[in-house]
């Protein structure tokens, strides 16, 4: 979330605001003084946002997704968290501010196409988020920032399931299933 600077004053929209990454994503820029723009898959969706972490939240589903984030963002966004670029490429190209910064962490597509010469027009820094490769500096920072958010009620994490060890395939299961929330592993003491 901070790879690139502050988000205080800026508009964030994080991509799957309901998924893994993106609850933590939004907290975090909430928690950095930005506002927040999410997206969710179905307008059924909408209810399930915090609206304590997320200013407005769109359906993808809906008939232009674009024009409902440009209503809350006229000027446009200055980060997006990206979860699936190949499938969002367009909609975030409409929504970004001049400048802006794409954090793509995942893509449904290994080539994912891009509105190339619209990016570029608009300066954006499309970068890709691969968490194994973080310099040394980021890793021991990330570790602070989440105790620091937690600490003051900043970031929680939704626990859906647990499962004892002995269990771990139905877990596993759970998940690929599309649990909400995260899945929890018991140790035996």
């Amino acid at each position: 979330m901070f790879a690139d600077g502050p988000v205080e004053g800026k508009l964030v929209l994080v991509h799957g605001v309901l998924g893994g990454v993106g609850p933590l994503a939004a907290q975090l820029a909430c928690w950095g003084g930005a506002r927040v723009l999410g997206t969710v898959r179905r307008g059924a969706d909408l209810a399930q946002v915090d609206p304590a972490v997320v200013s407005h939240a769109v359906a993808l589903d809906q008939q232009d997704p674009a024009v409902a984030i440009r209503a809350y963002a006229p000027e446009g966004v200055h980060r997006v968290v990206e979860v699936s670029l190949s499938g969002n490429a367009d909609l975030d190209n409409a929504v970004v501010a001049n400048g802006a910064v794409i954090a793509a962490y995942a893509t449904r597509e290994d080539r994912t196409e891009i509105p190339f010469w619209n990016l570029l027009f608009n300066n954006v820094v499309l970068r890709l988020v691969g968490s194994d490769d973080f310099p040394e500096e980021a890793k021991r920072q990330a570790p602070r920032d989440l105790t620091a958010a937690a600490a003051v009620g900043a970031l929680t994490v939704e626990v859906g399931d647990r499962y004892e060890l002995a269990d771990i395939a139905k877990a596993h299961d759970h998940v690929d299933a599309g649990s909400r929330g995260r899945v929890l592993v018991t140790l035996p003491q």
